[in-house]
């Protein structure tokens, strides 16, 4: 049961660090100038909306098929669980939040009114290594 639910784990991280580059690199761009200028509603609104077209959608039919009873992994439900839900957390924070958190943190930096365009540059810059970085690993 352990053992199951460790590969689930596995399993899991591996895809979620196979995220969509295109979603995620205008997605994290876009989070972290809206950041940056202090709207973070619209900042978080952004990075959901795209980690839902670029990834999400693929979550959810795999959860669908999972409940349908064709799972990704074997072990159980609770195996399937673990992999969607490692799949969906893992995707979203190393994917979209962390692009967008190194943009919004050197946009706030930049005192000379250009803050938003630095934090998209840095967050579509870090979005593009950590997807050139993930295919290498998975």
């Amino acid at each position: 049961m352990a053992g199951d639910l460790a590969a689930a784990a596995g399993a899991g991280l591996l895809l979620g660090i196979q995220f969509n580059p295109i979603a995620s690199v205008v997605g994290a761009a876009l989070a972290a100038g809206f950041a940056t200028a202090g709207r973070t509603v619209a900042a978080a609104g952004v990075l959901f909306g795209a980690w839902l077209v670029g990834d999400g959608t693929r979550v959810l039919v795999r959860g669908a098929d999972a409940i349908a009873g064709s799972g990704l992994v074997s072990g159980g439900e609770a195996a399937q669980w673990a992999v969607l839900g490692l799949w969906a957390l893992a995707g979203f924070a190393i994917g979209y939040v962390l692009p967008a958190w190194a943009g919004t943190f050197v946009g706030r930096r930049v005192t000379h009114g250009t803050g938003w365009l630095a934090a998209g540059a840095v967050a579509a810059t870090t979005s593009g290594a950590l997807s050139m970085l993930s295919g290498a690993i998975g």
